[in-house]
């Protein structure tokens, strides 16, 4: 008897342990609208997993819809996470930032949470003229269309995808294609890089635009005549041990049409297409 009641013990404690390590999901979804005072609103956006994609709409108004799935190996790095990663929500009459992590060393913090992790998926909405900051780091795609303002947008694994723009900033992914479709022909200058994929600019025919590329493994493919660019060498001197090094990297360049707004595009892994839309 003393035997069997150890034995229903330790089950017992076995299975509250299990308990306390099995994991914990949970998932969450809201919708929250912002009035804003202007037409050309700002709107910031850093993700870790998941989604970003920007829409247009009303010119009075910011509608954010978001979509929450926390996840963590037990109930008390659930709890952890609650603290360690978190949506952190800044708004004003004229801009919205929506940063997810810990405000303060957002990605130290979050090293003590190990195994946790919290998707979120972004459905924004924003008026035409608003300029776009916005970017996510793993298994997400980062989908802006129809802004008119500048863009600036970032992946680190997986695509990001420009569709019906008029000016962008800064365009940057290390594991995907970058695809940019310009509503207007580009009137300001752009860097967009990648490490592995493709970039490929999707142009009005009236375009002229001036294109320096420091590609490693790839070409540029266009259907426009081009003219080659020259380009001067740029020197960097380093310092090491005392000594001054010397790197000199020479970039290749085209015009399309009469020149303008330059735009540097890098990739060690893939080609540069240059299309007519």
């Amino acid at each position: 008897m003393k035997i069997l009641n150890a034995i229903t013990i330790i089950l017992a404690l076995c299975i509250n342990v299990a308990a306390l390590a099995a994991p914990v999901t949970r998932e969450q979804a809201w919708t929250e609208t912002y009035p804003v005072d202007t037409s050309t609103p700002h709107l910031e956006i850093s993700n870790i997993w998941g989604n970003v994609r920007v829409r247009t709409g009303q010119k009075n108004e910011i509608v954010v819809s978001v979509t929450e799935l926390r996840s963590a190996p037990s109930q008390a790095l659930f709890d952890l996470s609650l603290e360690r990663i978190r949506l952190d929500i800044r708004t004003s009459r004229d801009s919205i930032a929506m940063l997810v992590g810990n405000t303060d060393h957002r990605w130290q913090q979050m090293d003590s949470c190990r195994g946790c992790r919290v998707d979120y998926q972004f459905d924004i909405v924003v008026p035409a003229g608003s300029s776009i900051d916005v970017g996510t780091v793993l298994d997400g795609v980062v989908d802006v269309s129809g802004v008119s303002g500048y863009v600036s947008a970032r992946n680190v694994n997986g695509p990001v995808s420009l569709q019906g723009i008029e000016a962008c900033e800064t365009v940057t992914s290390v594991n995907g294609r970058v695809q940019l479709h310009f509503s207007a022909a580009p009137v300001r200058d752009c860097d967009i890089e990648t490490i592995n994929g493709d970039i490929t600019l999707n142009v009005p025919g009236d375009t002229s635009l001036d294109i320096t590329a420091d590609l490693f493994n790839g070409n540029i493919q266009s259907d426009f005549p081009v003219d080659a660019l020259s380009l001067p060498a740029t020197v960097e001197r380093v310092e090491k041990e005392g000594r001054n090094i010397y790197r000199i990297q020479k970039l290749s360049g085209v015009r399309i049409g009469a020149g303008g707004p330059t735009y540097s595009v890098a990739s060690i892994n893939g080609d540069v297409q240059i299309r007519r839309n």
